[in-house]
């Protein structure tokens, strides 16, 4: 039987994926094995000579006996991976990998998620939350955007939240936030019973007191800081107009669907910058708090709530985005793909290490935005620049 094409959708197009090892490393990564932990050699009988992982095994001369890799630490192996027989159930639905170990080796875990299974987990978490941090106390108002982290955080606060005490909004911003996926967070918040409103381009600048429009904001931006930054224009905006609301509304919390690789991309990318993440899973800014109730949740729990719904929002999704925004995000995903648990073991201890120094959130009144360390005043200025004559005055 032939091998299916395996396919990698993506928002620059397709890749169909390699099928077979066609280098040393492809061999290592198949077998999980660090390619910086070893060393290849080719073997001529007593003589080993070194090669890079990168050579072609197609490339191996034939009278090379056997390719030798040498790990260069001492280290138990059987009790890290799983080399024996894998157990792990086949069938349909996203899937949940872990590693546990018995009588001194490592055995390969593997769970498999239906739609009610994922809710039922998000949601033990988002009420496990809300009640750790007083959330009822202090209402909540969340963006729903459609997509897979803010449907599952929805389906989560609606049971964790008196009705009252819960409202969602949705944003229509071109081809960032679209009419579609409005569509979307409507059906699921009427199925919820989640107070929720849909604004358009002329309904947010009106929410936000803009003196221009929402177009004329986003052109001046577009000149400042170039298209592929149109995502970081849709998060000001969402956080700008969650703050609006819940001032509307006298609530004290703005909740967030942040899984656990969103900031195990942010706190990675804090810290190769030289600073300390910004606090996590409540966030201070003022007199509110970002709240991120499914903040240790992977991403594909997350998608797992509503898979047909997360399925349409990743291909309806436009193809802009920064470079350092990719990489970010692919060493956030790369912590548990390395080893399953291994990212959650990361930001437990750095949560626990920047407890009480967390990077600050300075409040820069002419803007109404909060700023980090990393906000130089030459770079707060070409925000100004870029925004001044758009928002209300101060």
């Amino acid at each position: 039987m032939t091998d299916p094409r395996v396919d990698l959708e993506h928002v620059r197009g397709v890749r169909t994926l390699r099928a077979r090892p066609e280098t040393i490393d492809d061999l290592l990564a198949l077998n999980d094995i660090p390619r910086t932990m070893v060393q290849t050699y080719l073997a001529h009988g007593e003589v080993l000579t070194p090669v890079p992982g990168w050579t072609r095994l197609t490339e191996v001369p034939p009278d090379v006996e056997r390719v030798v890799v040498r790990a260069l630490r001492n280290t138990l192996f059987e009790t890290i991976l799983p080399w024996g027989d894998d157990t792990r159930s086949q069938g349909v639905g996203a899937g949940i990998a872990g590693i546990s170990h018995a009588e001194g080796s490592a055995v390969a875990e593997g769970a498999l998620l239906d739609a009610d299974r994922a809710k039922q987990m998000v949601t033990q978490q988002v009420v496990d939350f809300v009640e750790e941090h007083r959330m009822s106390e202090r209402g909540c108002v969340f963006g729903v955007s459609g997509g897979g982290d803010s449907n599952a955080l929805a389906f989560g606060l609606a049971r964790a939240l008196p009705s009252d005490r819960l409202s969602a909004f949705t944003l229509v911003f071109r081809d960032v936030m679209t009419a579609a996926a409005a569509d979307r967070a409507t059906v699921l918040c009427q199925d919820l019973g989640i107070a929720h409103r849909v604004y358009s381009e002329d309904e947010t600048a009106m929410l936000l007191g803009l003196r221009t429009s929402l177009s004329e904001m986003y052109r001046d931006f577009q000149v400042s800081f170039g298209d592929e930054a149109v995502h970081f224009f849709g998060t000001f905006l969402i956080l700008r107009a969650a703050r609006v609301i819940a001032v509307d509304q006298g609530f004290g919390d703005l909740a967030f669907g942040y899984n656990r690789e969103d900031l195990l991309a942010e706190v990675t990318f804090t810290l190769m910058n030289g600073r300390a993440p910004l606090a996590y899973p409540v966030r201070p800014l003022g007199d509110q708090r970002v709240v991120m109730p499914v903040w240790r949740a992977p991403k594909v729990l997350l998608d797992a709530c509503h898979p047909r719904f997360s399925l349409e929002n990743y291909r309806e999704r436009d193809a802009h985005t920064t470079r350092q925004r990719s990489l970010a995000f692919y060493l956030g995903h790369s912590y548990d793909s390395t080893y399953p648990g291994f990212g959650m073991s990361i930001l437990d201890g750095a949560s626990r290490s920047f407890a009480g120094n967390f990077g600050p959130l300075l409040h820069d009144s002419e803007l109404d935005v909060f700023v980090t360390e990393d906000a130089t005043p030459e770079r707060i200025e070409r925000v100004r620049s870029a925004l001044a004559r758009h928002l209300p005055e101060a």
